[in-house]
């Protein structure tokens, strides 16, 4: 599959979310990896290497926008940089201007749309898909 060399990392608490969005990117031949709070995503960073992050803004203990501040600010510099996607159902223009002021490098609206995702992964990662 054009996608299958690409491993995400998606941090939400709702299992719903996770089950549902995996599948969708599963579909696309994505390895992704669960983590349910900002503390674990973090955890998962210092033990796996990801392509890129999806991540929920509103979670119990660390939310998205401290977890990606963090790995921002603080995380080894190799994996600092990686595309940090927020998927949320804050869609207010205010909000996605927080969100992308904290880190993140683009807002996506919950529900997960699969189509509006992929010319996000033609955009960060043309490189490589034009190449598989």
């Amino acid at each position: 599959m054009k996608y299958s060399h690409l491993k995400t990392l998606l941090v939400d608490d709702d299992e719903v979310v996770q089950m549902l969005v995996q599948h969708r990117l599963n579909s696309l031949g994505i390895e992704c990896s669960l983590a349910s709070t900002g503390t674990e995503a973090i955890e998962a960073l210092g033990k796996k290497t990801f392509d890129f992050i999806i991540m929920d803004i509103n979670m119990p203990g660390q939310d998205g926008i401290d977890s990606v501040r963090w790995i921002r600010e603080l995380i080894s510099p190799e994996k600092r940089d990686l595309p940090i996607f927020a998927l949320t159902s804050f869609s207010t223009k205010s909000h996605t201007v927080e969100i992308l002021n904290a880190g993140f490098n683009e807002h996506l609206p919950k529900p997960f749309d699969l189509h509006a995702f992929i010319p996000l992964l033609e955009k960060y990662f043309w490189k490589t898909v034009k190449t598989n």
